[in-house]
Formats: C-alpha cells, sequence, structure tokens
C-alpha cells in the first residue's frame, strides 16, 4: 500500500483501505488490524479508525467491538440491490446517450475496448475492470449524468467484487469483449430496441455465474447455506 503522510485526512484514508478492498488486495472475511494499519500508512490511529467506521457504513468492513475488524463477505442480497442499481440508471442512461452519441464518444468506447483485450492478453483482472468501467462511463458523461455514474460507483462494493471475482471464470472475459463490441455497433447503427434488450443480457451475467463462483470462493461470501442453488433477482 502507499504510505501516507501525517496530515492525510480520513477521507483518503478511506479510499486507499477502499481500493484495497474493491481490488480484493483486502479479502472477503481477512482481519484488518487497525495498528497496522496505521503503521503502514505512516499515520495516527484516530483517522485509520474512522475510515473504517465509513468502510462500514459502506458494507465493506464488519467492526466487532472489543474483537476486531474484519473485510466483509460479499452479501449476494446487497449484490442484488447494487445490481438493480446500476442496471436502473445505466439502461436509462442508453436511452438518451444513443440519440446523441457521436465520434468521440465511439473513439472512446473503441479505447476501451481495446484496453480489455490488451488486458486479456496480460490475465489482467484489475485492468480488465478498469476498462469494463471506462467503457460504460461513456454513456454518463456523454449525457451529462456523471454524479450518477458516481453514485453508481460509490455504492457498489459488494456487485464490483463479485464482478472482479467472475471476471476470473473461464472465457467470461471473452465474452464481455464479445458483447461490448456488439453494443458498440449497435449504438452507431441507432439500434436502441437491439441495444436495450443485449445490456439486459450484459448486465444479467452474474445469473449465470453465481452459483460457480460460490461454489469456487465459499469463503468469500455471505448466503443461507441451506439453499440448494442461488439465483440473484432484479
Amino acid at each position: 500500500m502507499t504510505k501516507m503522510s501525517r496530515t492525510t485526512a480520513s477521507d483518503e484514508i478511506y479510499e486507499v483501505l477502499r481500493n484495497e478492498i474493491l481490488s480484493l488486495r483486502f479479502l472477503p472475511g481477512q482481519e484488518v488490524n487497525l495498528n497496522s494499519l496505521a503503521e503502514q500508512l505512516n499515520c495516527s490511529r484516530s483517522p485509520v479508525r474512522d475510515a473504517l467506521m465509513k468502510l462500514d457504513r459502506d458494507n465493506l468492513v464488519d467492526i466487532y467491538p472489543q474483537k476486531g475488524t474484519r473485510v466483509s463477505l460479499i452479501d449476494l442480497h446487497q449484490v442484488e440491490e447494487e445490481r438493480f442499481l446500476r442496471k436502473s440508471l445505466e439502461l436509462s442512461a442508453l436511452v438518451r446517450f444513443i440519440k446523441v452519441a457521436n465520434a468521440s464518444d465511439y473513439y472512446k468506447m473503441e479505447a476501451a475496448i481495446e484496453s480489455q483485450k490488451l488486458a486479456i492478453e496480460k490475465d489482467d483482472y484489475t485492468a480488465f475492470f478498469d476498462a469494463d468501467d471506462a467503457f460504460h462511463k461513456v454513456a454518463f458523461e456523454a449525457i451529462g449524468k456523471n454524479w450518477c455514474w458516481s453514485l453508481v460507483s460509490s455504492q457498489s462494493g459488494n456487485y464490483h467484487r463479485i464482478r472482479l471475482l467472475s471476471f476470473q471464470l473461464s472465457s467470461v472475459t471473452d465474452n464481455i469483449l464479445t458483447q461490448h463490441r456488439q453494443i458498440l455497433s449497435f449504438i452507431k447503427e441507432k439500434r436502441e430496441e437491439e441495444l436495450v434488450a443485449l445490456m439486459n443480457i450484459h448486465l444479467e451475467k452474474l445469473d449465470n455465474e453465481v452459483n460457480q463462483l460460490t461454489e469456487k470462493y465459499k469463503a468469500y461470501f455471505k448466503f443461507d447455506l441451506k439453499k440448494k442453488s442461488i439465483k440473484l433477482k432484479i
């Protein structure tokens, strides 16, 4: 982790720790020691404690009084709500975007697709994720809904982590890349009906992956073990 100066505010430390969690460098269920963090970040305990309290409110850490703090397990019910938010806003954004999209927007989306292709070649899932977000962000920026994108990004901690895990499953990244190319094609050709239909499939891809993910990474999830299968509901 990057060391922080003594004058760093708690919100800066919050961003550093949040990034560690979302990137899965801090794994779900992992213990987070306040004293160790303060030492690593070269700061006092107080701003670290404040940052952890913010992360607790974001459902990214669980604070147990007198016992310690752990990175929150991925909560599938929370994933469902976060995906609902993302899907609702993005589909609305795309309906507006397809009417005003121009060559500059196409270039940005094509650049994101190329970055994803390179990330696949390097098995760099974090870079693939960043390029994935860059692709989807274009629509929000083009219609002046930057705050909406910020809302989606800031309120998607569980969805973020399960998406990053899903990229490690066989063929998932290749399928996403194929769908992104088709999405861009529909946008260029102003084929709104086909675009919306494909985006519904694209944003619901986790339905086909969640059981495999919870089986492969059991220790990372919080869910009802009595259920034989898990399905996200939108």
